[in-house]
């Protein structure tokens, strides 16, 4: 599984940087129309992931992880061709949603796997594997995406669609099925609504989590934008920073994850990856300089190696064992009403500020402070959770649950 995430990111991580850039320099799509079609993907992503959440939990994880991935073959072809020839902005647009589709029916299989095959104690350990093997196709994938992009952006799709048949015939041949649903009980009608409304601290992570979507968008297409667009780097400046972004999440990754796992309580650790995140949001307020983007991505980066492997390692420790998928999947459908309000919020902002750009950074660096603030916050009421959750499979494991 760690491999085919090296196989993806290296051949599709180019895709979601270069995108925001095709609709604005090729399509010349002014920025909040670029912001909708960007929000209104993420909201379709969450959407998909909601019900490939609950239907991997009924039919297993390794079906979805394989054939739902033959379409995007033809997909990122398409737009290859779109983007070589621009006359047909709605082929594009239709493709482009169809990778999104597709992305997302894997996404909650991927995530549950790991789940299945790792107890609560490894589980933060292997969403890291996952992160850093990822995260070594993003160090080489965006280096031959802008290496490319001077050729032509369309080259970078063609990379996509040729190395996602290198991770279907992957998959198919090596990945075995890690979940049968005949040992589980299966989810009745209404139960997964009933399951998870009635944890509130659950209900509390996903309004945080909201929160967190609208200013973490912000690193993705609004960073490319006010870099290429109003910046004028070159797109090899974009190369590097996410190369970097790739290096150092190989290079810190364990290190911290051993200091987690050390010291205890991942909601802390995620307020104080949070904060590391609004600190790079006020080092953009500088300048635009070569040596400040770099800075920018590696506070960033230590931030997103403190936050993103805390995320799904929480969702499925929340969740119960038949409902894994699922749980993931409704996280990312609440969320994404954040990320969808990012990128529309986002874009706009940025170009009515944009003569004043670092005031533009300054509002986001103050509100991803106020959300750190939040998850450490609420820190305590997931440590009693946790002491909850180790007293019951304690009690199952001596058997005075069954008596």
């Amino acid at each position: 599984m760690s491999a085919t995430r090296f196989i993806r990111a290296f051949g599709r991580g180019s895709t979601f940087i270069f995108l925001p850039l095709i609709f604005i320099i090729v399509y010349h799509i002014s920025f909040i129309e670029t912001g909708l079609f960007l929000g209104s993907a993420t909201l379709l992503m969450a959407f998909v992931q909601y019900y490939s959440g609950i239907l991997t939990d009924k039919i297993g994880r390794r079906t979805i992880l394989v054939y739902s991935q033959i379409p995007a073959v033809v997909f990122y072809l398409l737009i290859y061709y779109t983007v070589a020839n621009p006359f047909y902005f709605l082929l594009l647009l239709g493709s482009w949603y169809g990778t999104i589709i597709i992305n997302s029916i894997q996404y909650p299989a991927v995530q549950a796997s790991v789940a299945d095959i790792t107890s609560v104690r490894d589980r933060l350990s292997g969403y890291t594997i996952m992160r850093i093997m990822a995260n070594l196709g993003i160090a080489i994938g965006p280096l031959i995406g802008a290496y490319l992009a001077s050729y032509g952006l369309q080259y970078i799709f063609l990379i996509s669609s040729v190395v996602t048949v290198v991770e279907i015939l992957m998959l198919y041949f090596m990945m075995r099925e890690t979940y049968n649903p005949k040992e589980h009980i299966q989810v009745k009608k209404g139960e997964l609504s009933r399951a998870y409304l009635k944890d509130r601290f659950f209900v509390i992570f996903i309004v945080i989590g909201v929160l967190l979507q609208i200013f973490m968008r912000q690193r993705g297409s609004s960073f490319t934008v006010y870099t290429i667009v109003l910046q004028h780097l070159p797109y090899m400046y974009l190369g590097y920073i996410w190369a970097l972004n790739g290096v150092l999440v190989v290079v810190l990754q364990f290190p911290l994850l051993r200091l987690m796992t050390k010291l205890g309580n991942p909601m802390v650790w995620r307020g104080i990856g949070t904060l590391f995140y609004a600190i790079s949001f006020l080092i953009l307020t500088n300048s635009s300089a070569f040596l400040i983007l770099v800075l920018f991505m590696t506070v960033s980066t230590i931030g997103e190696d403190l936050l993103s492997p805390t995320t799904q390692s929480i969702i499925t420790t929340l969740a119960p064992d038949n409902m894994r998928g699922s749980y993931v999947g409704v996280y990312n459908l609440y969320s994404s009403f954040g990320g969808f309000a990012g990128a529309i919020i986002g874009l706009y902002l940025l170009f009515e500020l944009q003569s004043i750009a670092s005031t533009y950074w300054l509002y986001i660096a103050l509100g991803t402070m106020v959300v750190a603030v939040m998850y450490i916050f609420i820190s305590g009421l997931f440590s009693r959770r946790m002491v909850e959750l180790n007293d019951s499979i304690n009690l199952k494991a001596s058997g005075v649950g069954d008596k």
